[in-house]
């Protein structure tokens, strides 16, 4: 999924240092090399001790320590593990779109009792593997080649948790982020079960998509912006109106603590400010909900350079 956009160095070079606009057009022409190389297929970059996956020249899609495989280094997906608050030790979770694999080594190591399985429908992804450190198919791990809205078709609830993260080279995967393959995750789910969905894109866009989510799940969901990035997190819960409780909120500090993932920082909301509304109503105050939430931040790293350095 994408972390930052270089475009925007592209559209705004006077934002940025002389010498670190010249780093960033040398980088931008050895993407667009190894873009070239690869002919549309994923490919990586290493820079210093960090391997980025990317679909193309300006969108990085997967970041990785070299001497830290495991640690969570973006924003977003620290902040999908808010689940954790709700469930900490679930036993079946499924991951919807693979990466680099950021999440499925992160809970192979903290969530031993928990069984992995992830849908990839990008052989090409799923062929990097080793070269993200991977951990093998086993009894609490497993890769599938296949498209998620086939796997999920028909499936009986099964699932603890699904964390969802259709992305391809352009955005957002229009047949996994809808009102119908939402229905699809919402049945797969035990009761009880979470849906963690990761979004980005136009307002609007993003908007109508929380709103979806909300009618699915009967507007137990709740949602934070991402730390370092203009991701929106939305947490829906099957069968559980209150979603995140007073005190499932109150362990973020001691899940910080253990696991670094900075839950306390999240500003989680939920859908009880939205009160009695139409639809339209819903999907008006939804839309100004998320542009504020996704209004410029000049906190925010605004290139591969700003962003990288802190995790050198």
């Amino acid at each position: 999924m994408p972390i930052f956009r270089s475009l925007f160095a592209r559209l705004f070079p006077s934002l940025f240092l002389s010498r670190s606009a010249r780093i960033e057009r040398a980088r931008l022409k050895h993407l667009e090399r190894l873009k070239h190389q690869h002919q549309g297929r994923p490919f990586l970059f290493d820079d210093g001790n960090l391997r980025f996956m990317y679909f193309n020249e300006s969108t990085v899609q997967s970041a990785m320590k070299l001497d830290a495989p495991d640690e969570l280094l973006c924003g977003y997906t620290r902040a999908m593990m808010a689940f954790l608050l709700a469930n900490p030790a679930p036993r079946q979770l499924l991951m919807i779109g693979l990466g680099g694999g950021s999440q499925l080594k992160f809970c192979a190591r903290h969530l031993p009792g928990c069984r992995v399985t992830v849908l990839e429908i990008d052989a090409d992804v799923i062929a990097m593997r080793e070269q993200f450190m991977l951990p093998a198919d086993g009894a609490n791990v497993e890769i599938i080649h296949c498209d998620a809205v086939t796997y999920l078709a028909g499936k009986t609830p099964q699932f603890d948790v699904i964390l969802l993260d259709g992305f391809d080279k352009i955005g957002l995967v229009a047949e996994l982020n809808n009102a119908r393959f939402y229905a699809r995750c919402h049945a797969a789910l035990k009761p009880g079960g979470i849906l963690v969905a990761n979004l980005w894109g136009q307002h609007s866009r993003v908007a109508s998509l929380l709103s979806d989510l909300l009618v699915q799940f009967d507007s137990s969901s709740w949602w934070c912006r991402a730390l370092d990035s203009y991701n929106l997190l939305v947490f829906s819960f099957k069968g559980r109106p209150a979603g995140f409780t007073p005190e499932m909120l109150a362990t973020a500090p001691e899940l910080d603590r253990r696991l670094a993932l900075q839950l306390s920082l999240l500003g989680l909301r939920n859908s009880s400010q939205l009160g009695n509304r139409t639809a339209a109503g819903r999907l008006s105050a939804l839309t100004i909900e998320v542009t504020e939430l996704m209004k410029p931040d000049i906190a925010l790293p605004r290139t591969h350079i700003e962003w990288s350095a802190p995790h050198q």
